[in-house]
């Protein structure tokens, strides 16, 4: 018999759906062992029938979130958070430093944009007072983070839940597929701003560009490195800084980029501080990182 396969989108771009898509010839092979019930970027099922999986893509921002992943729990054996917005609030987890009604003053009356006029009526669907991954909502059996994962995770992780071998799911980080290699370089600056750098073969940290590779897990086979732009940590933080209280992303980096180049690590971590609402995009709204007892992303970036 096949296995049932349920997916819900909740606040998202849809972009974890469309990387399913992504499995391409893959997609024949799992037909064979599963089928999809309800698959809302392709499939007009306003229920939630039974399935043994369910897969979400998305964090809960409304009512309407809540709703639909009470109802996805309620109605799978096994539930997926699918992607680094469910996982840990993802970019959309940035409303987690804002209150509801700064977000509603912000967006409709003070915009600079804004043309002014009402706001949302009655009928609107009402925002949460912010923004959580799925798991602070209900339990989470399995998760995949990515934005989107890479289709050869997803088939890993899929074809491992359906009883299949499978391939492992790699602890490792970024760099373990990065083909880039560190060099010392005593007395490089630190690049504020910079996201690319000109030597293609070395390490964007050796060559001042902060990088966060070597603090993020690998659900994506390294693709930004390759063409030139140094990883922006859209799969969430690496498996030591998720188990370590300790461990933080800019102590870790400003370790690194010590040990290559002699920047002061003070420098760097202050530089992380100035800009985390761009280093901690992807998982800020998740108490893996907000509850770290030398992490204050709300005092950095400034809320209300």
């Amino acid at each position: 018999m096949k296995a049932r396969i349920s997916t819900e989108w909740l606040s998202g771009c849809s972009g974890c759906h469309v990387a399913v898509v992504d499995l391409h010839e893959k997609l024949v092979n799992l037909a064979e062992h599963a089928q999809f019930v309800r698959l809302p970027v392709l499939a007009d099922e306003k229920g939630y029938p039974e399935a043994d999986i369910g897969i979400v893509e998305g964090a809960v921002r409304s009512d309407h979130d809540r709703e639909c992943l009470l109802r996805m729990r309620e109605s799978v054996k096994t539930l997926v958070a699918f992607g680094s917005c469910a996982v840990y609030g993802g970019p959309s987890g940035l409303g987690w430093l804002y209150g509801k009604d700064a977000v509603m003053e912000t967006v409709y009356r003070e915009g600079p944009t804004n043309a002014g006029g009402p706001g949302p009526d009655a009928a609107a669907v009402p925002l949460e007072e912010s923004v959580v991954p799925i798991d602070e909502v209900v339990p989470v059996d399995f998760y995949l983070p990515g934005c989107a994962p890479h289709p050869y995770f997803i088939a890993a992780g899929l074809g491992a839940l359906l009883g299949g071998k499978g391939t492992p799911l790699t602890e490792k980080t970024v760099c373990s597929e990065c083909t880039r290699k560190m060099r010392k370089r005593p007395g490089v600056a630190l690049r504020k701003g910079a996201v690319t750098a000109e030597e293609p073969d070395v390490c964007f940290l050796s060559q001042g560009v902060v990088c966060l590779g070597s603090v993020t897990l690998n659900r994506c086979k390294a693709p930004c490195p390759a063409a030139g732009t140094a990883c922006a940590g859209c799969a969430g933080p690496s498996l030591d800084v998720i188990t370590e209280p300790h461990l933080d992303l800019r102590n870790l980096v400003a370790t690194r980029m010590h040990k290559l180049t002699g920047l002061e690590p003070s420098a760097v971590k202050a530089y992380f501080e100035e800009n985390a609402a761009t280093f901690y995009a992807y998982a800020l709204a998740s108490p893996v990182l907000y509850k770290k007892p030398t992490v204050e992303l709300r005092e950095w970036i400034g809320g209300r």
